[in-house]
């Protein structure tokens, strides 16, 4: 019951993993954070800064209004991202 978290991906959330994971071919796993996700964009592969800004530019870009959160990590080579869950208001 511990993943149970991972249900409230939407697919938008596991195309964007699948798309980041294409672009930097590192594995990309979300992190649940409670009512939002996290998922960090391991760029070691290509670290040219037009990669990672192209990177960068599809996570915000997928993510849309729900991204909270983007960071470069340079000295681990990565983007750190914080995506919020949709919330699925059916009232």
């Amino acid at each position: 019951m511990q993943d149970y978290w991972k249900t409230k991906l939407t697919e938008l959330d596991t195309e964007l993993c699948r798309a980041v994971q294409l672009l930097t071919k590192r594995p990309c796993e979300p992190k649940n954070g409670g009512d939002h996700y996290f998922i960090e964009a391991d760029y070691s592969n290509n670290t040219d800064p037009q990669h990672i800004l192209t990177v960068w530019d599809l996570i915000e870009k997928q993510a849309g209004n729900r991204l909270i959160e983007l960071e470069d990590y340079p000295e681990r080579q990565c983007l750190w991202a914080r995506v919020v869950f949709v919330i699925n208001d059916k009232s």
